[in-house]
């Protein structure tokens, strides 16, 4: 098992990366938020600020954005629980969080990688008991030296709670608590924790005091360990193990579990974190890679050279040289109101022309490396984003397989970050249905599946279920597709054999209809209506449809035979 000792070295080390990390993150930040100048004390130079870096991220986030977050679950091998309960549990629970499923998204984008965390909550109905909330990349320790995900010896979560909850948590522990500063927020030269030195509680404010806490998942001694760097000077854990309130309305009991309670279908111990890397660094998986970091220096130079733009513009004024002596006060007034129509009489000497006596002043013209320049920071913009112009909402001369391959996600890079987006949400949904089965009793609660009442048991979810991630999956649009989908196929399902009564009671569950509509003893019709037989022999039919047009009712060697290439 990990020591006190041992996790303060692991917790040191995450903070000495994170600490260098810290301007990057900073700056990053500031482009996305429009607030790449420090505008504080500009001297009265214009500063321009571009939305190059928030479109390039909301760009993504358009494309990547999951309307209805939905999975499917398909059967254990060996035939354990039940998927279509299990599926219809997480593709609810999903619904609730697609706010901080998109959060995640966008943190994941600006740093180099994210996390979501499901978190219990005291709620007395099990299907509330668990929320999902969004972490930052600096919040989370990771095992670096391994390989992938899985491979890790541990994973800890570094959160704040303020001084009564973690009394009231802990119990009445002497702390040593500090007002709380964002990571962000820091400024080099201050302490880590705020702007002052910490205080004993007994000198403090308990509402505006907080405590740092570290959930430490020691996989392969399977505890879950909690230490704070204000307790005991870090040198002995907070609390060990996990209480978990299980049950539901009055009937909930808390239960103390000394191992890691979440475990997979296995048996091994998981954690509630779930990772998002939409890029990562080839030599470290572990340790993501900021997207909007590629095109930092594009972003740069961009607001730079429309900040030069704008003062070359304001310097590009009206100016006149005037000779001595041509002009009085109240004409040298009159020229720079500009009043318009306004005559100034002047008196020339002899031989004077006033083409002589005023001149305006000449200015340098932009150069045309400027504009060159320009161009070129685009190009690298556009080739630093590696997005399909139809994100961009840019006309393309793109053939229809071209056209298919992006909607299927496969041929662009928004595909790839779709893919790893659908792989932490089939991951959430397999740790959810995990902490499920703790939440849950056998006879914890019904729900509907189908149109019946069933229970839902933690039996029905003990099961190493393929799960797949997929949009729009259980909303009214989509199953306004399903349904149209159902009626076209009508005609080649009783081509194919299918009951009358079968589609008939297909159709009233899917459109919702009275049972009454579905009259007993219904059989299909002595005979089917003879289908057109195909214009060309020896040409097999490739798919259901056609088969139902060549003539086959009821697919068998006999009249299948007929429709056989001769050889």
């Amino acid at each position: 098992m990990i020591k006190a000792k041992v996790l303060r070295a692991l917790y040191d080390q995450h903070q000495e990366y994170w600490r260098n990390e810290r301007p990057k993150m900073r700056k990053l930040r500031l482009a996305y938020n429009n607030e790449y100048w420090d505008k504080r004390d500009n001297s009265g130079q214009i500063l321009i600020e571009t939305t190059r870096a928030y479109e390039y991220v909301e760009g993504y986030i358009a494309s990547l954005f999951t309307r209805a977050p939905s999975v499917v679950f398909k059967a254990d091998v060996r035939g354990r629980g039940n998927p279509l309960k299990s599926q219809l549990m997480t593709n609810a629970f999903l619904d609730s969080i697609r706010t901080q499923l998109e959060d995640a998204s966008r943190l994941a984008l600006i740093y180099p990688s994210a996390f979501v965390k499901l978190v219990p909550n005291e709620n007395p109905d099990p299907f509330k008991r668990v929320t999902a909330v969004a972490i930052n990349a600096w919040d989370v320790i990771v095992d670096t030296d391994a390989a992938s995900w899985y491979d890790q010896r541990y994973v800890g979560h570094r959160y704040y709670l303020t001084l009564q909850d973690a009394k009231a948590k802990f119990g009445n522990k002497k702390f040593v608590s500090a007002p709380l500063v964002k990571f962000l927020d820091y400024v080099d030269g201050e302490t880590e924790r705020g702007y002052g030195q910490k205080t004993t509680t007994e000198e403090t404010q308990p509402i505006f005091e907080y405590v740092e806490i570290v959930e430490m998942y020691d996989f392969r001694a399977d505890k879950l360990l909690v230490w704070s760097p204000d307790y005991a000077e870090g040198e002995r854990f907070l609390y060990q193990g996990v209480v978990i309130e299980e049950g539901e309305g009055d009937d909930i009991e808390k239960t103390r579990y000394e191992n890691i309670p979440f475990r997979s279908a296995s048996d091994a111990p998981i954690s509630p974190i779930v990772p998002l890397y939409y890029s990562r660094k080839p030599d470290m998986p572990l340790r993501g890679m900021s997207a909007l970091n590629r095109v930092y220096d594009q972003v740069q130079e961009t607001n730079i050279i429309r900040t030069y733009q704008a003062n070359m513009v304001r310097r590009s004024a009206r100016q006149w040289v005037v000779e001595q002596g041509v002009f009085d006060s109240d004409d040298m007034s009159k020229l720079a109101q500009g009043v318009d129509g306004e005559y100034i009489e002047v008196e020339l000497s002899a031989g004077q022309t006033l083409a002589g006596s005023i001149i305006p002043v000449p200015h340098s013209p932009v150069p045309n490396e400027l504009q060159q320049y320009i161009q070129q920071v685009n190009d690298d913009f556009q080739r630093g984003s590696v997005m399909a112009p139809f994100t961009r909402g840019e006309a393309t001369k793109a053939t229809a397989t071209e056209v298919t391959a992006l909607a299927a996600y496969s041929s662009s890079e928004v595909g790839r970050l779709a893919r790893e987006r659908d792989a932490m949400i089939e991951q959430l949904s397999a740790v959810y249905v995990s902490m499920m089965q703790v939440f849950l009793t056998d006879d914890a609660d019904v729900i509907v599946l189908d149109g019946n009442v069933e229970v839902l048991k933690a039996d029905d979810l003990d099961g190493d279920f393929a799960i797949y991630a997929q949009d729009m999956g259980s909303t009214p649009v989509s199953d306004s597709i399903k349904k149209q989908e159902f009626l076209n196929l009508v005609p080649v399902l009783q081509q194919l054999g299918v009951p009358n009564q079968k589609l008939l009671e297909q159709l009233v569950r899917s459109y919702d209809l009275p049972e009454d509509l579905m009259p007993e003893g219904l059989e299909m019709p002595a005979t089917m209506p003879e289908m057109p037989q195909p214009a060309m022999g020896g040409q097999m039919a490739q798919d259901p449809l056609q088969a139902a047009q060549l003539g086959i009712s009821q697919p068998s060697p006999q009249n299948i035979s007929r429709i056989l290439p001769n050889v």
